[in-house]
């Protein structure tokens, strides 16, 4: 199993974003040296306290020039929020700083406020989304784009430079809806998947469709990548990591409950520590973190996870290294 750290990067009252930029990037420059295989940064707007990470490829550019191992994706980029040929010149300029080591993830976003603020229509997310990839994946491969579809057109159109990776970046896909597995599934895409926002129930039978849809495309499954994220915390004494973890998952929690917008906000308000912890989480001592983690990958076919470390924002950097370095040292071992 390949090993990612996750960043959504909340600000909570009284924090500096610059301070949180700086703290993430120094986690980033530690996975580097620990042996994880990738960073993956998200994409959210106008809401301070759940992220204040609205342009996640110009930190993935900053890492890209500290680090020299890590892969760095987007996990995720919200597709319809942008306009495509923008979006495959930065993703192929990443890929070109980092030396080939880019991730393309990407989403069609569920959160409402996201569109309202940029004045799109939610309501054709799904048709944009599907042309604004193919548009993005054909400007990667050809020297000159002719695309004349519904939402998007060029005419001998020089997208440059090109990615370093032939022919691009490995996609993925991020699903949390039902219609979305078989939607990535159609598509013959890597998946995302976050059990905390789909369920586990959901994430089982949404990678059943995934999987079953790949195959009627003539697709093998064991072709595509399962990656998760998972609300990980590591300490020598269960107590302790418990403890650290609870106040960070109940600042996300009440983030959610707080902004009240979008899948994710109403999965929360009946969510608690308790309940992450037992059912998506993996927290504890590192036998018990071994355990975990080899449960939910097994159940779920995993061949990655991101490792959600700190996922309220509340702990400060010397424990979220603490824990970082205990898993790279006594968890990740255990699935290479």
């Amino acid at each position: 199993m390949d090993f990612g750290i996750f960043y959504q990067l909340p600000c909570n009252p009284g924090q500096d974003p610059a301070q949180r930029y700086s703290d993430m990037i120094a986690a980033a420059q530690l996975a580097d040296g620990l042996g994880f295989d990738s960073v993956w940064l998200a994409e959210l707007h106008f809401n301070a306290r759940f992220s204040v990470m609205p342009a996640p490829l110009l930190a993935a550019a900053a890492i890209a020039q500290t680090t020299s191992k890590v892969k760095i994706g987007t996990a995720v980029n919200l597709v319809p929020l942008h306009n495509p040929i923008r979006l495959a010149e930065e993703m192929a300029t990443l890929d070109v700083l980092s030396n080939g080591r880019a991730i393309f993830g990407i989403g069609r976003g569920s959160n409402p406020s996201h569109f309202q603020g940029y004045g799109i229509d939610q309501g054709e997310g799904r048709d944009k989304f599907e042309e604004a990839v193919e548009f993005i994946l054909q400007a990667w491969q050809k020297d000159r784009l002719t695309f004349d579809g519904e939402h998007y057109q060029a005419e001998e159109l020089s997208i440059v430079p090109k990615p370093t990776q032939k022919p691009h970046p490995p996609v993925y896909v991020a699903s949390n809806s039902a219609d979305t597995f078989e939607l990535v599934g159609d598509m013959c895409h890597n998946i995302l998947v976050a059990p905390i926002i789909a369920t586990n129930e959901g994430v089982d039978t949404g990678l059943e469709v995934y999987r079953k849809t790949l195959a009627k495309r003539g697709r093998d499954a064991a072709e595509f990548k399962v990656n998760a994220v998972i609300p990980t915390h590591v300490a020598e004494d269960s107590a302790r990591a418990h403890a650290l973890a609870e106040s960070s998952v109940e600042a996300y929690l009440d983030s959610l409950r707080e902004g009240r917008s979008g899948r994710g906000a109403s999965r929360a308000l009946g969510l608690t520590y308790q309940q992450v912890q037992k059912e998506f989480g993996v927290i504890g001592d590192p036998e018990e973190c071994v355990a975990r983690l080899r449960h939910i990958g097994q159940r779920f076919g995993l061949q990655e996870t991101m490792c959600w470390f700190d996922m309220g924002g509340t702990q400060p950097l010397h424990e979220v290294k603490k824990s970082m370095e205990l898993f790279s040292r006594e968890v990740m071992p255990q699935f290479r």
